[in-house]
């Protein structure tokens, strides 16, 4: 795979400054005598040996391959006890041989992961060490090294998060910031808490000695399996509510694949208004889930017929959102989020929607979303009735609705940053078989 050219220079920049980090951290924060010190030699190897093992624990934690390990606890355990040149050296070495053996990922990729992790463990042990935090095999004050090493994993976390999201929002062409929020949502916290661990570790190595250090695989065997566990049933639930979705909707063929389109051109929304991780998490999975209610076969006929809906049809069409989260309410953890995105997406900006006539921004934003993707997708899609309309259709359709019944703000979003053009990428190829006429579908159903 060929480097992309824009980040060429950033990649070789970034190993540059890596390897730059590790020398400046010998020539300051060394001691030669450490490398005839085998207690200093003997900590070394078994905090590599815990670095290699927390990458191999490492977990998928995207369909785009990235991962999520353990391996800074080691790593920031290494600052507390060997120091800052010990502990970059330690990262080059680790990072180096688990991009090399465990990851089959493009060369520029592996030099740049290998190079923020070891800029960001040379940040926070040149911080440690300058807020006076003490590097020690035989005592550890914790009221002297605590303070400085809570600074330690805020340089650590800052560098990495940074340098990372600054790479992708250039491939991506997307603003930092943005992508930093997307990226890192709530995990931040998650890995702040679990860095809080190497403290335990510096701990157990200068009361008990090597020995007990090896033990410590043990707890991150234990949280890697804890966590793991946990993230694959939620990814495990995501799948089967997308069979189970899939499944409902391939019994017609107007609407297959609707939900999950809706789906995407949320998420693509969500992601321009700069939601975090969590909230586009919550978008993504009601939109997916918008139309679970139309589950019974009554909605099918309905769907499938050309003509007017009849009174108790389009009564039976409005309470599908509500039966929707009938059905959702039997799913265990469900956030209340999802459950409202999903019972108000049928609400109008002006108030004039069901089920709740709810208006403005009254309505979750999860459902304005929806209800703008809903619409875009109806129009763009065959109906019995007629063909897909075109895109210039679609915009004119999305400008006379602005403010009555869509969200102004979110329309004025896929207008302005071409979000109709994204989404007709994704569209599927269709050859016209009727006599196409232009005009809002959504509302009715």
């Amino acid at each position: 795979m060929q480097i992309p050219r824009e980040l060429n220079s950033i990649i070789w920049l970034s190993a540059v400054l890596a390897v730059g980090s590790v020398l400046l951290s010998f020539v300051f924060f060394f001691d030669p005598h450490s490398l005839v010190n085998p207690d200093w030699l003997t900590a070394s190897v078994i905090l590599l040996g815990l670095s290699l093992i927390s990458t191999l624990m490492a977990l998928q934690i995207s369909e785009g391959g990235a991962t999520s390990s353990l391996d800074f606890v080691p790593q920031l355990a290494a600052v507390l006890l060997i120091g800052p040149a010990g502990a970059s050296a330690l990262a080059l070495v680790s990072e180096t041989v688990s991009e090399l053996f465990f990851y089959d990922k493009p060369t520029f990729k592996k030099i740049f992961n290998t190079s923020q992790v070891v800029l960001s463990v040379a940040a926070a042990g040149a911080v440690y060490v300058l807020f006076d935090g003490q590097v020690s095999l035989t005592e550890f004050d914790f009221s002297q090294n605590f303070p400085p090493f809570i600074v330690a994993i805020i340089t650590y976390f800052g560098v990495n998060t940074i340098s990372v999201s600054y790479v992708v929002s250039v491939a991506e062409k997307k603003p930092i910031f943005e992508t930093w929020r997307q990226m890192s949502g709530g995990l931040i916290f998650f890995d702040f808490a679990m860095s809080l661990l190497a403290v335990g570790v510096a701990l157990l190595y200068v009361e008990f000695g090597w020995m007990i250090l090896v033990l410590t695989v043990i707890p991150l065997f234990g949280l890697r399996y804890s966590y793991g566990t946990t993230y694959e049933l939620r990814r495990l639930n995501d799948d089967l509510l997308e069979l189970l979705i899939k499944t409902i909707e391939a019994q017609d063929p107007y609407t297959s694949g609707h939900s999950v389109r809706v789906s995407e051109s949320a998420q693509l929304i969500a992601r321009a208004m700069r939601s975090n991780r969590k909230d586009l998490g919550y978008i993504r999975k009601s939109a997916l889930l918008h139309d679970i209610g139309k589950i019974d076969v009554a909605y099918l006929e309905i769907l499938r017929q050309k003509g007017p809906l009849t009174p108790a049809q389009r009564d039976l069409i409005r309470a599908h959102p509500d039966r929707g989260v009938d059905i959702l309410k039997s799913i265990r953890d469900l956030h209340q989020d999802i459950l409202s995105s999903v019972r108000h997406h049928h609400e109008r900006w002006d108030g004039d929607g069901y089920p709740s006539g709810l208006a403005g921004e009254g309505i979750p934003l999860g459902s304005r979303i929806i209800m703008v993707c809903d619409t875009i997708d109806a129009m763009t899609t065959a109906r019995p009735y007629r063909d897909p309309l075109p895109i210039s259709v679609v915009r004119e359709e999305l400008l006379r609705h602005r403010g009555t019944q869509f969200d102004p703000s979110i329309v004025d979003l896929v207008l302005e940053q071409d979000l109709l053009g994204e989404i007709e990428t994704s569209l599927p190829t269709y050859v016209p078989k009727t006599v196409g006429k232009s005009g809002l579908d959504s509302g009715a159903v």
